[in-house]
C-alpha cells in the first residue's frame, strides 16, 4: 500500500475530522523532553489543513513487545477507533530476556495488523532506525533485531500495509559514515532530538504534508540530517 492510499487523505479532503494513534515502545512514548517525531508528523498535518483537522494520540510505553501491545489492544488503541495507526515495534521482542521468538513476533505483529485493520483502520508501520549494532549487549539481540527488522518488512508486504522502513534508509548512513550516524543518535537504541527531527520529517514528507516556513526554521538540524540520508539513497 502506498502512503496515497490512505483513507485519511480523502477524508481531509472532504474536510471530515481524522483520528491518528502511534501505538510501540520507548521510541513512540516521549522518551526524552521536547519534539518528539510525532509531533512533526501533527503538525504537518495541522499545518497542511488546519489546527482542528484531527486528533493525534501517542500511545507508546517504553519497553513493550508485540505481546503487550496485545494486551493493551483494546483499552490503549481500539478505545480511540483510529483512521490510522503508526505502529513501531520489535526493539524489545529481540530482546532474549524477553523470550519471544521470531515465529512469535512475526505472528504478533500479524495479528496486530489484523486486529487493527478490523477496526476499519489503515496501518503504516516503522522499523527501526538502524540502531547502533556494535554497541548493543549481548550481541544475539544485535542479530535477532536485524531479523525482526525484516520479519516487519514482510508482514507489511503481506498485510498491505504502508511501510517507513527507517532501518534500511539508516542503515546506508551507519554503515558508510558511522561518526555522522552516531550523532544522531542518543544511545545504542534509541535516537536524539535531531533523529526524532529526522523521523519526524521523513513521515511529513511520506505523507505529502507541508511544514509552515517558521516551523521549517526551527527544523534546520533535521533537514540537514534528511539530506545527509538522501545523499545515501532513499
Amino acid at each position: 500500500m502506498e502512503f496515497s492510499e490512505l483513507k485519511i487523505h480523502a477524508m481531509l479532503a472532504n474536510h471530515e475530522f481524522i483520528r491518528v494513534v502511534a501505538f510501540g515502545a520507548s521510541n513512540t512514548q516521549r522518551y526524552l523532553p521536547g519534539t518528539h517525531w510525532f509531533d512533526y508528523v501533527e503538525m504537518g498535518f495541522k499545518n497542511s489543513f488546519g489546527g482542528g483537522c484531527g486528533h493525534f494520540v501517542n500511545s507508546g510505553i517504553s519497553g513493550n513487545t508485540t505481546a503487550d501491545l496485545l494486551r493493551r489492544f483494546d483499552r490503549e488503541l481500539a478505545f480511540y477507533r483510529p483512521d490510522l495507526v503508526i505502529m513501531t515495534i520489535g526493539g524489545n521482542d529481540c530482546n532474549p530476556a524477553k523470550n519471544i521468538s521470531t515465529e512469535m513476533f512475526r505472528s504478533n505483529l500479524t495479528e496486530l495488523c489484523r486486529k487493527i485493520r478490523a477496526l476499519g483502520s489503515d496501518i503504516v508501520l516503522q522499523t527501526y532506525y538502524a540502531c547502533d549494532l556494535e554497541k548493543i549487549d549481548p550481541a544475539e539481540r544485535a542479530k535477532l533485531m536485524v531479523t525482526d527488522m525484516q520479519i516487519v518488512r514482510e508482514v507489511a508486504a503481506a498485510e498491505n500495509t504502508c511501510l517507513n522502513d527507517n532501518d534500511r534508509r539508516w542503515a546506508r548512513l551507519r554503515d558508510s559514515d558511522i561518526a555522522s550516524y552516531r550523532l544522531l543518535m542518543l544511545n545504542s537504541m534509541h535516537v536524539n532530538d535531531t533523529g526524532n527531527q529526522l523521523i519526524g520529517l521523513d513521515l511529513v514528507r511520506k505523507f505529502g504534508l507541508t511544514l509552515r516556513e517558521d516551523y521549517r526554521h526551527q527544523c534546520t538540524p533535521g533537514l540537514l540530517a534528511q539530506a545527509l540520508m538522501d545523499r545515501y539513497g532513499a
